[in-house]
């Protein structure tokens, strides 16, 4: 969890509105980049799966601003990779500590993008004057950028730590807790991929969808009784 995981963080937050290239922001490449990093594929695209099902119908466009979805990938990573777990029963609790982290970091790009329209008034005041050879246009972008990673760096290393000593003491009084717990990795992906459900946007789907947990749960409940 060094100055490696903040850096990226900030640097693939530009990815959401400053730089466009292409659909870099998403966790397969994220969890690629962090495996290639840290030596650990295996854990690092596992997360990354993960969060690319959840977040499946979460690309940023418009006006609309997605939840963050860089935010709890990057944290689960840094702090899997801190804890130095690879079981499923481990990495979910982290998973679900990171997850409010999306929508802390979507309210952290609305005031971004509150504060970069104050830029937005000076760039019309300037064009209204007309003054040639000024640069404030060059002078904006740049504050722009900067102020976006800053922020972003500060936010991920705020949270992260938090995050961490949080679930340090966490996992030392629930620890065993936790150990006892049956959970695979599929059970986690079957459970994100909820996520691709919802993309469809259909009415059949999600009736579908709940037929099929009330089913399986009646059989559950009944095999049990």
């Amino acid at each position: 969890m060094g100055c490696a995981g903040w850096f990226f963080f900030a640097v693939f937050s530009l990815f959401r509105f400053t730089i466009n290239p292409g659909l870099l922001e998403r966790p397969l490449v994220v969890g690629a980049l962090w495996g290639a990093v840290t030596g650990d594929y295996a854990t690092s695209l596992k997360i990354a799966v993960f969060f690319e099902l959840f977040w499946l119908d979460n690309i940023p466009a418009g006006t609309y601003i997605p939840p963050h979805i860089l935010a709890p990938t990057f944290a689960a990573l840094a702090l899997s990779t801190s804890f130095a777990f690879t079981e499923a029963r481990q990495v979910m609790v982290i998973l679900l500590a990171c997850l409010p982290l999306a929508r802390i970091g979507s309210w952290m790009d609305y005031s971004l993008r509150y504060w970069h329209n104050r830029g937005h008034n000076k760039l019309l005041n300037w064009a209204r004057k007309g003054k040639a050879g000024d640069e404030l246009p060059q002078k904006l972008i740049f504050q722009s950028i900067f102020r976006t990673f800053f922020t972003s760096w500060l936010f991920f290393w705020t949270s992260t730590l938090i995050l961490h000593y949080i679930l340090r003491i966490f996992f030392h009084k629930w620890g065993p807790v936790v150990a006892a717990v049956e959970m695979k990795w599929s059970f986690l992906w079957i459970a994100a991929s909820l996520g691709g459900l919802l993309a469809l946007r259909l009415r059949k789907a999600y009736a579908t969808f709940v037929f099929g947990v009330a089913f399986f749960g009646f059989i559950i409940l009944a095999g049990v009784a």
